[in-house]
C-alpha cells in the first residue's frame, strides 16, 4: 500500500466548509474513477507553535506504485490547472507532500516477546 499525505492549509478568506468540500470531491472522485484506493482528510489539533504542520492532512493511499504512477499520469494528461485538481489548487496554500510505504512485517518473529501497546 502507498500512503500519499498532503500537509496544507487554507488561501486566507476560504472558509474551512468551502474549501475542505472542495478537497473532498477531488479526493473521492480520485477513488470513484479507481485513481486511489482510499482517504481521508484530517484536521491537526495543534497549532504554533506547539505544532509545525500545517492545519490540514489529507491522506490518501493507493493501492501499489503503478495505481500512483497512472493516476499522476491520468492528472498530468487532464492538465494540474484544470477540472476538480485545478479547483483543489484555486483553495489551497502552503501543501507538503511525502509518499510512504507499508512496511513488510517489521517484527516477523511473535516469539522475540514484543507486545503491542506494553507499557
Amino acid at each position: 500500500m502507498i500512503h500519499y499525505h498532503v500537509w496544507f492549509d487554507l488561501k486566507p478568506g476560504i472558509p474551512e466548509p468551502e474549501g475542505l468540500a472542495t478537497v473532498g470531491r477531488f479526493l473521492k472522485n480520485l477513488c470513484a474513477i479507481d485513481e486511489a484506493a482510499t482517504f481521508q482528510l484530517l484536521r491537526n489539533k495543534g497549532g504554533p507553535p506547539r505544532s509545525k504542520l500545517s492545519r490540514y492532512h489529507a491522506l490518501i493511499q493507493f493501492v501499489d506504485d503503478a495505481q500512483l504512477a497512472a493516476a499522476m499520469k491520468k492528472q498530468t494528461e487532464r492538465g494540474i490547472h484544470a477540472g476538480l485538481h485545478g479547483e483543489v489548487i484555486e483553495v489551497v496554500t502552503d501543501f507538503h507532500v511525502e509518499i510512504f510505504t507499508t512496511l513488510e512485517d517489521p517484527a516477523p518473529n511473535p516469539s522475540a516477546g514484543l507486545q503491542a501497546c506494553e507499557i
